[in-house]
């Protein structure tokens, strides 16, 4: 009697569900690794940006001006105005260097406005314009400002300096006017002084504006 010898075949499928996780596990650890990527990038370009805004906002909160006192100068008692117009400034305490030569005033009276007053050198005084300042030096220890010079124009903490200013015929000064003044640093906040003029000069020379 001969034997009933089968042979039974048995499909397994369980290394192409291995080959499949290993291939969704490769995938997967492609696209973390993608993201981490990405992830990291972002960080480091927002780290920079934070430093650059957290810079600025030392510079804003350090680069500030104090108005000391302001006056007012006529060559003439008789006048009903004045020819020049001084402001006595300095930097704040703990300020960084702050640049004069990048400074832009601004001056308004009643009815008129000067916008943009710009630095020029002291050798500029004798044609000075009312859209012009020169700067007279009163206290600079370290030497960081130079009257003569177009580049040489920082103060520090400590250094005391007086603006000088032409309004001109383009605004009249007379008493009893409303007056504002604007100081606008590259950094930093404006500085601005509003008053209104004596209600008489008198016969002085240099009248006191401010304080």
């Amino acid at each position: 009697m001969e034997a009933n010898n089968k042979i039974f075949m048995r499909t397994d499928t369980s290394a192409q569900v291995g080959i499949g996780t290993l291939i969704i596990f490769i995938a997967m650890v492609l696209i973390a690794a993608t993201a981490a990527s990405v992830l990291i990038q972002t960080s480091g370009v927002l780290q920079q940006k934070a430093q650059s805004t957290g810079r600025e906002a030392i510079q804003d909160v350090g680069s500030n001006v104090e108005v000391m006192q302001i006056i007012g100068s006529r060559s003439d008692t008789s006048s009903n105005d004045f020819d020049y117009v001084n402001i006595t400034i300095k930097a704040m305490a703990g300020a960084d260097a702050i640049d004069v030569g990048s400074f832009v005033l601004a001056l308004q009276n009643q009815s008129e406005r000067i916008d943009t007053i710009e630095y020029v050198d002291d050798t500029n005084a004798a044609t000075l314009t009312s859209t012009q300042f020169y700067v007279v030096v009163w206290r600079d220890e370290d030497n960081s400002f130079n009257a003569s010079s177009d580049t040489i124009t920082s103060i520090n903490s400590g250094d005391i300096i007086n603006i000088v200013l032409k309004p001109g015929v383009n605004l009249n000064l007379p008493a009893r006017e409303p007056f504002r003044i604007e100081i606008m640093p590259e950094y930093g906040s404006t500085a601005i002084k509003e008053f209104i003029t004596p209600s008489t000069y008198g016969v002085k020379t240099n009248v006191v504006l401010f304080p």
